[in-house]
């Protein structure tokens, strides 16, 4: 069997970092890189646009890499300027001291520090690469062959490791010799593949090995050896306690604690992992295990409005992904399914349809309407430029939506979902899309015209708080576009093909009668749900 590793974490930081540091274009990043590449990757794109004097913060998530090395490229080249790192809870929790990073980060910016006795791998790596900037290339990760080599000692076999460099700069490549010397794996290096396989069992022998120099190796080797029944004595594991987690007694007690290396290695080891705790292993191996979204309906708000209820469910959640809903949608079948995700807000795709088999004027009309904003909707998220979102069909990274909770505006009943779009964008969250027919929700049309006019009232009551450019640029064209159509009803002719296309987009059956009549109301209803707005702002 053969294992595509992921790339470096380590290698291809530095690689950014120093990328940064000359003013060179950034390398691209994918979906299948680790999350701590992508964080550093969008850390430093916000950077290299960013205009002296402006305040700008950036949101790490939960990389102490990214915050490490950020911390002094921002003294070094940014110095006195208003930026602030903030990330989640156990970031911000990190032991200040200054760490193996923070010293490869002042060698990147050409500090000169002295070679101290019994270097650090990851210092010696950062020398290196400076030295040989641009000529170093990117490399599949020891760390993560690590819980492969895990896997064979305990369960027997061989496997095929692809990307992995004999000769690489990485620390961890410690790992062949450790897991060839305890546990009997053999090593086989073929043209860049590592053939690993089991030899023989070394027996229950006392293990003695210093992890200073590779502590991300600790929580393989000591679940293996606690598997194997073999006593490990470990030393150098001190700052263990102040990664991702405390590893040393996160493999005491057998949790994961939001920790990728703790959730691959106590899997590796057949321990138990609920698969909503299988997420944070993206942070460095995204295709190590899916990731998976707990769908929770139904909240009491104790007649404390939405956004309590809204607030007190994600407090309560344990899922690294919460799915939101409105309770009178039809669920996407999506919900029933084990899904691989992407991004702090996934905006997902909505459609409307009427309960009726003929469905009233009223009820055609919102259906074009809401057809033609859904592709507007999905258009601009995949285009990057996000300007519109739902909570009636929504996933936010539980971690994003707390750093973004204190700008929901929670004197306004309704807004949480707009709101969050826009704190999203702020914080530079990764905001995605999914639009496809198995993420897809059905919502009803309002039934009676007082219903529909106060539920786009509401919506528009909204308009006046929010500070997002794309969000009010797209706002001040829709309205404009119709107060001139007012003035001017020959503006039509260049409207309507326009915003029938978008619409026969997601509902290809609508009459052109229908979409006509749409076109032809249209601005009165804006300008009633505009002025409306204003005196609704309040109001549910």
């Amino acid at each position: 069997m053969s294992i595509k590793l992921p790339i470096s974490k380590s290698i291809a930081n530095r690689i950014l970092l120093l990328q940064a540091i000359h003013g060179d274009p950034l390398m691209r990043v994918s979906a299948d890189m680790p999350d701590d590449v992508i964080v550093l990757h969008d850390a430093l794109a916000r950077l290299s646009e960013y205009k002296k004097g402006e305040p700008l913060t950036l949101y790490l998530k939960n990389c102490g890499t990214a915050l490490r090395f950020l911390q002094v490229h921002l003294a070094t080249c940014y110095p006195g300027e208003p930026i602030t790192l903030t990330g989640d809870s156990r970031l911000m929790e990190r032991d200040g001291a200054p760490t193996t990073q923070t010293i490869s980060a002042r060698i990147l910016h050409g500090e000169n520090v002295p070679v101290a006795e019994n270097e650090s791998p990851y210092i010696t790596m950062s020398r290196k690469m400076a030295e040989a900037y641009p000529n170093v290339s990117l490399e599949a990760d020891w760390s993560a062959a690590a819980f492969w080599y895990e896997y064979v000692a305990i369960h027997g076999g061989e496997l095929t490791l692809e990307g992995l460099k004999e000769d690489s700069l990485q620390g961890d490549k410690i790992v062949g010799e450790i897991y060839a010397k305890q546990f009997g794996i053999q090593t086989i290096c073929d043209k860049g593949q590592m053939l690993i396989k089991y030899r023989f069992c070394t027996g229950n022998v006392l293990s003695s090995i210093d992890f200073s120099n590779c502590p991300d190796l600790y929580p393989a080797v000591a679940l293996t050896c606690e598997r194997l029944g073999i006593e490990l004595k470990a030393t150098g594991i001190d700052r263990l306690r102040f990664k991702e987690s405390d590893r040393i007694e996160a493999v005491r007690l057998h949790e994961v604690r939001n920790d990728h290396r703790m959730a691959m290695a106590l899997m590796c080891a057949d321990y138990p992992v609920p698969i909503e705790e299988q997420a944070c292993i993206a942070k460095s191996y995204p295709n190590f295990a899916p990731q998976h979204i707990t769908p929770i309906k139904g909240v009491n708000d104790e007649g404390k409005g939405k956004k309590y209820a809204l607030s007190k469910l994600i407090h309560a959640a344990t899922s690294e992904y919460i799915w939101l809903h409105d309770d009178d949608i039809v669920l996407p079948p999506a919900c029933e399914k084990t899904v691989v995700l992407e991004g702090d807000l996934i905006i997902l795709p909505l459609r409307m349809e009427s309960e009726h088999e003929k469905p009233s004027l009223l009820e055609k009309l919102q259906i074009a309407e809401y057809a033609a904003i859904q592709e507007l909707t999905m258009r601009t998220a995949q285009n990057g430029r996000a300007v519109m979102c739902s909570g009636a069909n929504l996933i936010v990274r539980r971690e994003a939506w707390l750093a973004c909770e204190a700008e929901l505006h929670p004197e306004i009943p309704s807004g949480d979902d707009m709101f969050l779009l826009e704190a999203a964008k702020r914080h530079g969250l990764t905001i995605g899309c999914i639009d496809t027919p198995d993420f897809t929700a059905v919502v009803r049309p309002q039934t009676s015209w007082r219903a529909f006019f106060r539920q786009r009232m509401r919506w528009a009551g909204k308009a006046p708080h929010y500070t997002d450019p794309d969000i009010i640029r797209c706002g001040r064209f829709v309205v404009l576009a119709n107060i001139f159509q007012l003035i001017c009803p020959l503006i039509i002719l260049l409207k309507f093909p326009i915003e029938y296309g978008l619409i026969k987009k997601r509902e290809p059956r609508t009459p052109w009668y229908v979409a006509l009549l749409l076109e032809i109301v249209y601005p009165i209803y804006i300008l009633i749900a505009f002025l409306g707005g204003r005196v609704r702002t309040n109001r549910w």
